[in-house]
């Protein structure tokens, strides 16, 4: 099960929290959650929140929960963190990779991210952290080599596509 933590990094357009959105879960018992978790919406139902997994279809269903819903607590409305564009997130790799920016990142499990291919697309490698410093020029200055190899990470800062979060649900492009 996935850690307590809080995954929002920050969003590019100068957002300092996660969007929040009312969510409906299962009893605790049924149904533990843990903050961080990234989650979809059940086909049946209520459509209730649950965390995701491999059958999910990519229907801008996507979001991520935002407190921790322990055995025993009462089914019900709990905030979620709804991905919105320009959102980065960080995430755990299923193995460490030197993952460049804009790679498609694939589910793994409710807290994981892969680079190897998988059925769906989930985000995408949003950041350049793990990149090399900024090469200098020869001819200009006597800066050492900075080279080209991207180093290799256990963590991805990633950007969810937006057709997959809530977020395209809630605020379509049409609107």
């Amino acid at each position: 099960m996935a850690t307590n933590k809080m995954t929002f990094v920050r969003n590019v357009f100068g957002h300092e929290q996660p969007y929040l959105a009312k969510g409906l879960f299962q009893a605790g018992a049924t149904q533990a959650i843990k903050r961080g978790e990234i989650l979809e919406k059940t086909a049946g139902g209520a459509t209730q929140w649950v965390p995701i997994d491999s059958d999910y279809a990519m229907d801008a269903d996507v979001a991520v929960a935002h407190e921790e819903i322990k055995s025993g607590d009462r089914a019900g409305y709990y905030w979620i963190e709804v991905p919105r564009p320009g959102d980065i997130w960080r995430y755990a790799l299923a193995a460490a990779n030197a993952a460049a920016l804009g790679a498609s990142l694939y589910y793994s499990n409710s807290e994981t991210v892969t680079v190897t291919a998988g059925t769906n697309i989930i985000g995408v490698v949003a950041d350049e952290d793990h990149y090399p410093a900024k090469q200098g020029h020869a001819s200009l200055d006597a800066s050492g080599d900075a080279g080209t190899t991207i180093k290799s990470t256990s963590y991805a800062l990633m950007a969810f596509l937006e057709d997959i979060s809530y977020w395209e649900t809630l605020f379509p492009k049409s609107l």
